[in-house]
């Protein structure tokens, strides 16, 4: 197990990767648009309508600080498309790519640009659970604790088994979410408190088979 989840969490990562990469590449900046006005008008009706705005404003403004008025997304920009002047300097190549290439490439940027501010909404709205999953962890984690205090006790049967799933159950949801945060669809709201639920029950069953030994 222990040479294997280095191994296990390589390729999510790589996986985590591709997705990205697929996501610039093949999907339309007009569809991720739209899904992100899907997602507003979700947000809006189960969180009300100050969340969303609190989200969004929250959202748009880290974006502004990490990529607009550091420079970052306008020097992205300049790396892949030439500027007039540049062009005017290749002197026989001034236009070519302009009316093909370059504004392939542009689209393609704005999509990745826009997948980064859709990725830092949804972490924000991610966030805004934080109080929920405080809430459901603390009396699973309690209760696992008290169960494996028992089992102390009583030399009840501890199961690796049970144990080892459900620490697979935590980290999968935990990637599950990671994915979710660049997914190329809507993703409902409704989705993270149940992330939090499993994740307290997963917890719950992981303590309370903990080994008896420390």
């Amino acid at each position: 197990m222990r040479t294997g989840m280095p191994r296990n969490l390589l390729l999510s990562l790589v996986f985590w990767l591709v997705e990205v990469i697929f996501v610039a590449a093949l999907v339309s900046d007009d569809w991720l648009k739209t899904v992100q006005r899907t997602e507003d008008r979700m947000i809006a009706e189960y969180l009300g309508a100050r969340k969303d705005a609190e989200i969004r404003e929250t959202s748009t403004d880290w974006f502004d600080r990490l990529f607009v008025r550091t420079g970052a997304r306008e020097n992205v920009y300049r790396y892949f498309i030439p500027s007039e002047p540049e062009r005017q300097r290749s002197v026989g190549f001034q236009d070519v790519g302009r009316d093909d290439l370059f504004p392939f490439i542009a689209a393609r940027l704005q999509v990745l640009w826009d997948s980064v501010y859709q990725t830092m909404r949804r972490f924000f709205l991610l966030l805004s659970w934080w109080p929920f999953l405080l809430a459901a962890v603390v009396p699973f984690a309690v209760d696992g604790l008290a169960q494996r205090k028992i089992k102390q006790s009583n030399f009840d049967y501890s199961s690796p088994l049970a144990h080892r799933y459900s620490l697979f159950a935590i980290l999968g949801t935990l990637y599950v979410l990671l994915l979710g945060l660049t997914f190329p669809f809507p993703v409902p709201p409704q989705a993270l408190p149940m992330a939090c639920v499993a994740i307290a029950a997963a917890l719950n069953v992981y303590l309370a088979h903990t080994q008896k030994r420390i």
